[in-house]
C-alpha cells in the first residue's frame, strides 16, 4: 500500500555549502531524510520561540 501524499508546499533555496554537509551529516546519523530533519529543526525552533501552531490568520 504506497504512502499517502502529505499536504505540504514546496520549499526551494540555496544554502551554505558548508551547512548542507552538516545538515547532511545530521540527519544521515539520525537516520532520516533532510526532509523530515528540516522539518523537525524548524519545529523546534519555532516552538521555542513560542510561535503558535496554526498560526492566527485574519480570516478568523
Amino acid at each position: 500500500m504506497p504512502k499517502p501524499k502529505k499536504d505540504g508546499q514546496r520549499f526551494n533555496m540555496i544554502m551554505d555549502r558548508n551547512l548542507h554537509e552538516r545538515l547532511t551529516y545530521y540527519a544521515n546519523e539520525k537516520g532520516q531524510t533532510m526532509t523530515v530533519a528540516i522539518e523537525r529543526i524548524l519545529k523546534q525552533h519555532l516552538d521555542a520561540e513560542g510561535i503558535p501552531d496554526p498560526v492566527p490568520t485574519s480570516e478568523e
